[in-house]
């Protein structure tokens, strides 16, 4: 990835020349340029945090200041929207200034002086464009939106830069250079005109968007001159703007500056604060904004965040602008103006702006699947060697529920791992030098060395576990870090649960040729202590899938629709995330059996059953839940589709027993006189939780001995004999059948 510096804007010390010469340099220590590899007098680009890149000129500070410093003018700061302390990103430019062949500009003269000299005479016009060519001239560097005032037969006028060149190619830079051979014309913009390349969205950059795209540069044929070619229907109107919804993360600003750059001859943002603390300025606003895009087109009028302008009504109507919106849109009938706008989710947005003649093309940035993520990280990694394509696609596959945004700070932290290893090598590379110094060590010292940065697959890892997707931020949970090998027997529920969850994910094209879904619930049940909940944790593991687990008790609220709430928000979540795991323990808490007359928690227990089989298809979410009480269940949820896979963690069996206790063995002090296996002999009808029990309760009688006598002690029998002793078995007979019972009499039964 390409090297970015960020530095901090601050102000000019010294007093601005008046015919704005210097307006566009952005002062820095000769530190900074040769670290950001600029040229003095050479173009570079000012971006502040994801906005659209603006451009600028290098040049040296006169006086001494910080390397993490520039200096800018007020006019620059005026003209790109920048503020004192803002954090910008400085890079160089790949493309020279170019030279203004036209300048255009219109006159913003205010109203007093209208009415007092009149409107611009046609007969007059070519003695301004020619007087305006001085201090357009004397100022060199121009940009849209500058404003310049001239005297001409005791009449001063104001005069605003609309375009230039117009039917060019759209350069990178934002700012051209106006020379002896420029000319000046005045006059408002031809409405209508085109340029002469079409528009088009670039993909550099972007990654996994690729239908998106298409389905925008489909739409911005319409403002092209080739589109004019072919004559439409009379039914046919060329309206209505584009809608881009996604989660958090998936790239909706991102692709809202790639449709600014697409060669537009004009864009007006649409910032959230327009509104400011007046609703009428800011109508009045909104209102001049699509008077002037419909002056410049084609045009693009682009809105972030548009649930903050137009929210859903009922959410907050004091401050909406929706009816304002409404009305200028309806203005853009057949023009060559596109309004570009974005949310999080189109039911956050006012209903009456989804309409086909206003935001009629809805484009969803969903959670990329593993192919996408893979094309991000190669757009992320840019022209950088490293890490390596195949690297990258091993990212990708253990990357599930990941966006843009978690994939860009997966890397970011990755890199840092790697200088952090690189750091602590070079530090012990330079304590074995002060050892054995060698002949030639003043001439290293003077010629330091740079090594470029190595990503190693530790460093990813070490990055994997503090970077979560961020659709699970909100989920704080330790990820388990439990696995197969820790849990003793249970091999058939082991290799079931596996392909219940690794199928769908490794052979999803098998799956479709044989016309099968993915398994959507899982019921473990059985006695309590059996494995339950650390068998889910070891799935999830495993698997490398996102986990959600929720205590069914938890979710139970004594207010009215909260426990409905906070079950919908985990599903939310979950799909967000997918492929995850839903694990919901003590599950009979929330989905007891429906009886005549009762009320409490049908209401959850419906909300369960329409989350997973519901409206909104559960796609890549798997369902585990874990009762200890399966009779109390509600049958409904055991039905096709729902927590149908029943599976029986019953006690272990003599194989089972060995292997937990030779698990636990392993990683405990314990005399050789102690076999396991009869150990486990001993131990039948003992429960998994209770077997460890039995374990901890023999290490505790070993502590005790080795505080009384001074010296270490081993695990012995006599120890085991004594906590045999203190450990009952809790699991009854009785108890057992019952399970069997219910087993039969339900009749769906995996073991």
């Amino acid at each position: 990835m390409a090297e970015r510096h960020k530095f901090t804007i601050r102000p000019v010390s010294r007093q601005p020349r008046n015919d704005s010469k210097d307006a566009f340099r952005v002062w820095m220590s000769a530190a900074s340029l040769l670290q950001c590899h600029l040229i003095i007098g050479e173009p570079c680009h000012l971006q502040l945090d994801d906005g659209p890149r603006q451009t600028a000129i290098a040049w040296s500070a006169p006086e001494k200041i910080h390397d993490n410093v520039i200096q800018t003018s007020k006019l620059l700061q005026t003209m790109y929207g920048f503020k004192l302390g803002d954090k910008v990103t400085v890079t160089e430019s790949k493309e020279p200034l170019r030279e203004i062949g036209v300048a255009r500009l219109e006159e913003c003269t205010d109203a007093t002086t209208i009415a007092t000299y009149g409107e611009l005479a046609e007969q007059d016009r070519p003695y301004w464009e020619w007087g305006l060519e001085h201090p357009l001239s004397n100022c060199e560097i121009l940009a849209l939106g500058m404003t310049f005032d001239y005297e001409l037969k005791r009449c001063r006028r104001s005069f605003k830069i609309v375009e230039i060149d117009p039917g060019r190619e759209k350069s990178e830079n934002t700012i051209a250079r106006f020379t002896l051979g420029s000319k000046v014309k005045i006059g408002p913009v031809d409405p209508v005109s085109a340029p002469k390349s079409g528009l088009q969205v670039d993909t550099t950059g972007l990654g996994g968007l690729g239908p998106q795209i298409d389905q925008i540069n489909e739409r911005l044929r319409d403002f092209t001159a080739e589109a004019q070619k072919i004559e439409m229907p009379s039914f046919f109107k060329n309206s209505g703007g584009i809608l881009i919804y996604g989660s958090k993360g998936t790239g909706k600003t991102s692709l809202l500056n790639k449709i600014e750059g697409a060669g537009w001859r004009s864009v007006f943002p649409i910032k959230s604060s327009i509104i400011g603390r007046s609703t009428v300025d800011g109508e009045a606003k909104l209102r001049k904004i699509f008077v002037d895009a419909l002056k410049c087109q084609p045009s693009l009028i682009s809105v972030d965040q548009l649930d903050f302008l137009a929210p859903r009504r009922g959410s907050n109507d004091g401050s909406s602008m929706a009816s304002v919106l409404c009305e200028c849109l309806d203005t853009l009938q057949d023009s060559h103006v596109l309004v570009a706008a974005c949310t999080r989710h189109p039911n956050d947005v006012d209903d009456t702006l989804r309409t086909p003649h206003r935001l009629g093309i809805e484009i969803e940035l969903p959670v990329p699947t593993g192919k996408d993520r893979a094309e991000i990280l190669r757009a992320l990694r840019g022209s950088a060697d490293q890490p390596g394509d195949g690297f990258l696609e091993r990212i990708a596959a253990q990357t599930h529920g990941y966006v843009g945004a978690d994939l860009f700070s997966l890397l970011q932290l990755s890199c840092r791992k790697a200088q952090s290893r690189q750091l602590s090598q070079f530090a012990g590379e330079r304590l074995d030098d002060k050892q054995d110094p060698p002949a030639d060590a003043e001439a290293a010292e003077d010629k330091p060395s740079i090594t470029p940065l190595e990503i190693r697959e530790e460093d990813v890892t070490l990055a994997l576990q503090e970077t979560r997707p961020t659709a699970m931020r909100e989920v704080f949970l330790e990820t388990p870090a439990v696995r197969w090998s820790d849990i003793g027997g249970q091999r058939n529920i082991k290799r079931y649960l596996q392909k219940a969850v690794e199928r769908p994910l490794k052979y999803p094209e098998r799956m479709k040729r044989f016309n099968v879904s993915g398994k959507k619930g899982v019921l473990l049940y059985g006695p309590p202590g059996c494995s339950k909940t650390l068998t889910v944790k070891a799935l999830a593991t495993e698997a490398g899938l996102n986990f959600l687990a929720v205590k069914g008790a938890e979710v139970l609220s004594m207010y009215v629709g909260e426990s409905e709430r906070a079950l919908r928000e985990i599903f939310r979540k979950a799909r967000a995330a997918r492929p995850s795991i839903i694990f919901f323990d003590e599950i009979d808490a929330i989905a007891g059996r429906r009886g005549p007359g009762q009320q409490s928690g049908v209401n959850v227990l419906t909300t369960l059953l329409n989350e997973m089989d519901g409206i909104e298809e559960l796609k890549n979410v798997l369902v585990v839940a874990a009762t200890n009480k399966p009779d109390t269940l509600d049958p409904a949820l055991m039905r096709p589709g729902r927590l149908d896979n029943i599976l029986y963690i019953g006690l272990p069996d003599m194989e089972a027993r060995k292997e937990i206790l030779d698990i636990w063995f392993a990683k405990s002090d314990v005399h050789d006189e102690v076999d396991p296996i009869a150990l486990a002999a001993q131990t039948e009808g003992y429960s998994g939780a209770e077997l460890v029990s039995v374990c901890e309760t023999a290490a505790d009688a070993a502590l005790d001995e080795e505080e009384e006598m001074g010296e270490e002690v081993q695990i012995k029998w006599e120890h085991f004999d004594k906590a045999l002793q203190e450990v009952p078995k809790q699991i009854s007979l009785p108890i057992l059948r019952e399970y069997e019972r219910w087993s039969k009499e339900f009749g769906n039964r995996h073991d």
